[in-house]
């Protein structure tokens, strides 16, 4: 490829589709402001709009060029201010193949070529075929035998041949599919989604006298009937929204590992397919939210420094639901070099109340607020005692552990969170203490790593100064072995981490 080439004519649409996707709000505010003026030529704005879009999609298809100079992937994009992007392929860390609706009509894909400090967006091609993006991407991957130059970093290297043999596959069950779209994270999102546009539409749906002859088909028509029907509604809707699409988000999920990488595909309208090199990997990130986490479910991420998508997060679903008891065996197929257990260290017990003043104190003075100023009902004050026991969860979860090139760190906000970190893949360790905790000779620790383009960080809070000490001290050491060991007593605060088991 020494000459540039252009992506399919299906790009100049594809470019058109993701501007209205990305101000589909505002489209359909207008839409609705416009439908409702007899004097707004309505019809004449629409028509014209959606034009305007497709013309900016047909001159960016037509000025984005791209061809592949030796180790190095040119892209030209932009029509007024002309962009030159390089990636050199022993820094590229995700290489990510999506297949939309839209392109699958066409037997296209979009390839995603993502280096450490770049995003998905930049380094785009909206629409080419499957071979032409098999070839780019063997061409991008294959052995390089000769140094990059004094700046190489051998670490980063990508060493495996061009059509590496899947090693295993493994499939989410149709069973753990349904759990894990009955209880996405999503739901809330959904709910504020449907709340805009109801709040859009909402003057509409009252002119056409719909309310009424809703809620003349309710028995009993009582102002608390009403309001408890309307959030039944809004909550059913939201999610329906929010189990379909996880459905559709995740469904063909799988994993296949290969000798240097492991690839995922999920999606069911919009296929989607990221490769990710063992060694770009960062940190194994598990997650257990408040409602998987009673029914023992929870989900597996991994860190990239390369992977961005478009809110600038690095994190990748590599398993989106699995049950606890079945964690372990599933990181030791796919990342074996992992230590899995060990022994950790909790907080100590004059901790305790600094985790539930934290989560207690806020909860109170806004109940105590509402309940003064709107004459609530009496059981608003549930909500501070169950404040009260979740500063105690949060202060059961938190530990530390280490191993001679691991970091384990477990703690929770609303969701419980286990992260895995290798030594030589902390970007920054710190460790803070405020005048309170100065006090109690406790101290927070902070560990970073390299994730998209913002980074990732893990934090667990009021732990003993020396403990505290002691990790930072593991991070420098990267690897050594070392004589620092988890304290003798008390023993009621050693715990065996992750705690799966």
């Amino acid at each position: 490829m020494s000459e540039f080439e252009r992506q399919h004519p299906v790009a100049s649409v594809s470019r058109a589709l993701s501007l209205i996707r990305g101000n589909f709000i505002t489209i359909l505010i207008f839409l609705f402001v416009g439908a409702q003026s007899d004097n707004f030529p309505f019809l004449w704005w629409i028509g014209g709009g959606f034009g305007f879009l497709l013309i900016l999609g047909v001159a960016n298809w037509w000025r984005f060029l791209y061809k592949i100079e030796g180790d190095t992937l040119h892209i030209k994009s932009g029509i007024f201010v002309r962009k030159d992007l390089y990636l050199t392929k022993d820094r590229i860390q995700v290489i990510d193949v999506t297949s939309g609706i839209l392109q699958r009509l066409f037997g296209l894909v979009r390839l995603d070529i993502q280096t450490a400090g770049s995003s998905s967006r930049q380094a785009a091609i909206e629409a080419i075929t499957r071979d032409k993006a098999a070839e780019i991407n063997r061409m991008l991957r294959e052995l390089t035998n000769s140094p990059t130059g004094p700046d190489s970093d051998e670490e980063f290297r990508d060493d495996s041949p061009a059509e590496p043999e899947v090693v295993k596959t493994i499939k989410l069950p149709l069973k753990e599919l349904l759990v894990a779209a009955s209880t996405s994270g999503s739901f809330g999102i959904a709910l504020s989604v449907i709340a805009t546009v109801f709040s859009q539409i909402e003057p509409l749906i009252s002119e056409s006298e719909l309310f009424e002859y809703l809620f003349g088909l309710i028995p009993s028509q009582t102002d608390t009937v009403m309001i408890i029907t309307v959030v039944v509604v809004f909550v059913v809707f939201a999610w329906l929204l929010s189990f379909f699409s996880t459905l559709l988000t995740y469904g063909n999920f799988q994993l296949d590992v290969k000798e240097k990488e492991v690839v995922v595909s999920r999606g069911i309208f919009e296929k989607k397919r990221i490769t990710v090199p063992f060694n770009r990997i960062q940190a194994i990130h598990v997650t257990e939210g408040i409602i998987r986490q009673p029914l023992g479910f929870a989900t597996i991420h991994i860190e990239s420094a390369g992977y961005g998508d478009d809110k600038g997060t690095g994190s990748i679903v590599l398993y989106p639901l699995i049950h606890k008891s079945k964690i372990l065996n599933l990181l030791q197929e796919v990342l074996p070099d992992y230590p899995k257990e060990l022994e950790g260290i909790r907080p100590p017990a004059r901790a305790a109340r600094r985790y539930i003043f934290r989560s207690a104190f806020p909860v109170t003075v806004i109940t105590g607020f509402l309940y003064w100023q709107l004459d609530l009902n009496i059981w608003i004050w549930l909500l501070p005692v169950i404040s009260l026991f979740w500063g105690w969860q949060k202060y059961k979860d938190a530990a530390i552990g280490w191993g001679d090139d691991i970091l384990l760190l477990r703690s929770r906000r609303l969701s419980k969170s286990t992260a895995y970190i290798k030594k030589k893949r902390v970007q920054d360790a710190s460790m803070q203490q405020s005048p309170f905790q100065t006090i109690r000779n406790l101290a927070s620790v902070q560990i970073f790593v390299a994730s998209g383009d913002r980074g990732k960080s893990f934090q667990v809070s009021d732990l003993e100064r020396e403990d505290g000490d002691t990790m930072l001290r593991q991070v420098r050491k990267n690897g050594v072995k070392t004589p620092d060991h988890l304290p003798e007593e008390p023993h009621q605060r050693r715990v065996l981490l992750p705690g799966w088991i």
